[in-house]
């Protein structure tokens, strides 16, 4: 008789197991399993837009690392430039010379150029877009100039000395002197300022929120 209670409540305990087991495959079914497909399409969904918004803003190609989207590494160097001034600078020679102490006078040369000047970032392995703790961020290189190119220069003043006349290659040294003054004066402009400002509002546009914080993380 024992027995057979026995066997009686052991059926009655694997009743119970199995309908547990039911109810929460069932609950595992038609809950927890759509929303983990709905979170995991979210991720994918998210991802795929944070890739699409980094190939927009570098014209580059993408692909996803480990949640992050990242530009692909080439051998090409390529750049990105966000700003483009009109700017000019203005440089000063002078030179005296003598022979066997006899003095040969002094020329003096002042030369204005006038410059278009781009800011910008050069693409390089590492420049990312991810979301950390729920806001985008983006990982690039420091800001630079990436070219000043001369349009055109005026010389405002020219003068020989008595045997030390003006020269072809002290032309050549001021435009040279002031191309070099003039990446040093948009430097300190404040245009690498703007350059990133820019880079910030236009991956803040694609993406649709209200701030995106650009780290320089990337030598």
């Amino acid at each position: 008789m024992r027995a057979m209670e026995h066997r009686v409540e052991m059926w009655r305990t694997l009743r119970r197991t199995v309908t547990l087991i039911a109810i929460i495959g069932g609950i595992w079914l038609l809950v927890v399993h759509p929303i983990e497909h709905a979170l995991s399409s979210t991720k994918r969904s998210v991802e795929h837009g944070l890739e699409q918004v980094l190939g927009a803003i570098t014209n580059r190609d993408t692909r996803i690392v480990e949640g992050r989207a990242e530009i692909v590494e080439t051998s090409e160097i390529s750049e990105l430039a966000l700003l483009e001034m009109r700017m000019s600078a203005t440089r000063t020679i002078e030179k005296s010379e003598s022979f066997s102490g006899l003095p040969l006078g002094t020329k003096k040369l002042i030369v204005r150029g006038h410059y278009q000047v781009k800011g910008g970032y050069r693409l390089k392995s590492g420049i990312s877009l991810s979301m950390e703790n729920g806001k985008p961020v983006a990982r690039f290189p420091k800001p630079e100039i990436l070219s000043v190119e001369l349009i055109d220069f005026d010389v405002l003043s020219e003068d020989d000395g008595w045997l030390n006349r003006i020269q072809p290659e002290d032309r050549a040294q001021i435009l040279r002197e002031l191309r070099s003054q003039m990446r040093l004066e948009a430097e300190q402009s404040g245009m690498l300022t703007t350059v990133e400002a820019t880079l910030r509002t236009r991956l803040r546009d694609l993406l649709g929120v209200e701030n995106v914080s650009v780290e320089q993380k990337i030598p």
